[in-house]
């Protein structure tokens, strides 16, 4: 029985003490990341939604930490801000929008950053631009 009440407190405590906070960072060169923390029954899901972005391109949203030096895009004067732990893919809407969602991890602390790179052909050749940096901390 006292096993029991402490694991129930326990986990009680765990599920309390998580905070979740979005950080926005950096500046947009051809798309804007907004982000919301979401509980579901399955867990703590984040949202990723691109607007502004170019129509019918391809949209990668890269997960990592921040990159020790910013990478320059090709064919833009956009940068590469985050350093890819793992990367998702969409194309965008008609209308340049994208939308991502995954479950967080359910590790405490925990801290990444997420920006959307949009990959896209024009006449002159291939152009990759990016969105601002949403930063996810929990603790």
């Amino acid at each position: 029985m006292k096993n029991t009440l402490f694991a129930a407190l326990s986990l009680a405590a765990t599920i309390t003490a998580q905070t979740y906070t979005l950080t926005d960072l950096g500046t947009q060169c051809g798309g804007d990341l907004q982000g919301q923390v979401v509980t579901a029954p399955a867990g703590v899901v984040l949202r990723l939604g691109v607007t502004g972005a170019a129509p019918r391109a391809l949209a990668l949203l890269v997960i990592g930490s921040p990159q020790p030096a910013p990478v320059q895009l090709p064919g833009s004067q956009c940068l590469l801000l985050v350093e890819r732990r793992v990367v998702l893919y969409e194309v965008t809407t008609l209308t340049g929008s994208a939308r991502f969602a995954f479950r967080v991890p359910p590790v405490l602390p925990i801290t990444f950053d997420c920006q959307a790179v949009i990959l896209d052909r024009t006449p002159t050749g291939p152009v990759a631009t990016s969105s601002d940096v949403v930063r996810l901390t929990g603790v």
